[in-house]
């Protein structure tokens, strides 16, 4: 099995080499040019994840697939400019990386509750980055900037969080929630109700952060939601031989709730 692997993925990687140099469109890709299709596969990824219960696991590995590629698509290029196999490094690395945070599985076999588990590989990563005195701008230089605005609110809390700039519990951050809601209503210019739906969507998602959800995942639920009861609506339609210009808004209004009816009862 171990040995199947390994053919496998060494020929994935002739494959990603052959390609480089016979494939005018992937060799015109570079590092930069890649990054839209790294974020799109990795949502494709999500997607697929979600709908398992509907299309099985089939759809996911495919998907899974096609975020592999991407690695191996960057690490070939990287390999190219560095003249030698980065792919080497980035597994290696990642190997050790794993065993140095879990030393509770490879070194002192001590037992820890998944939240220890969190706890420990925080303090290792701390460590192994430095723990010397930082700037308040140098605190947050890891913080992804180029991740969905949900995400980047998520993680800037987080980092504000270990830093000791945090709300107590979800508690006194969903009564911020409250305010900046009013003061969304009370906006009047565009610039004010943007800036004031900035701030409650921000706020949204530090109450999620406390309440170990995450935002942005539940926002692309709450998206793929609508999409359902709309496809249920146009099912329905269907089946009484109306089109959706046919319908008044009452009648919109009746086949939401009827689509909502039959997701309630599919789950």
């Amino acid at each position: 099995m171990k040995q199947m692997m390994s053919e496998n993925f060494n020929r994935l990687l002739e494959i990603m080499s052959r390609l480089r140099k016979d494939c005018p469109w992937d060799r015109e890709q570079s590092l930069d040019s890649l990054q839209k299709f790294l974020v799109e596969e990795t949502y494709e990824c999500i997607d697929a994840s979600q709908r398992r219960k509907e299309d099985g696991d089939q759809a996911l590995i495919e998907e899974l697939g096609d975020v592999l590629l991407q690695v191996v698509f960057q690490a070939e290029i990287l390999s190219e400019t560095h003249g030698r196999p980065i792919i080497d490094e980035i597994i290696k690395g990642l190997s050790e990386k794993l065993i140095r945070r879990h030393p509770h599985v490879f070194e002192s076999k001590e037992r820890l509750t998944a939240d220890e588990v969190i706890h420990s590989w925080n303090k290792i990563k701390d460590q192994e980055k430095g723990s010397g005195p930082q700037s308040l701008s140098s605190r947050f230089s890891k913080v992804p900037k180029s991740a969905p605005s949900l995400r980047l609110a998520f993680e800037i809390g987080k980092t504000a969080g270990k830093h000791d700039f945090d709300w107590e519990n979800s508690e006194e951050i969903f009564l911020k929630v409250l305010e900046e809601v009013k003061e969304l209503e009370m906006a009047v210019e565009p610039a004010e109700k943007e800036e004031e739906l900035g701030d409650l969507l921000f706020t949204l998602s530090q109450w999620a952060r406390k309440e170990a959800l995450e935002p942005e995942l539940a926002a692309m639920k709450a998206c793929q939601k609508f999409l359902n009861r709309f496809d249920e609506m146009e099912r329905i339609l269907e089946e009484e031989n109306q089109t959706w210009e046919d319908c008044s808004r009452q009648k919109k209004e009746e086949l939401w709730r009827a689509a909502k009816k039959a997701e309630r009862q599919r789950t």
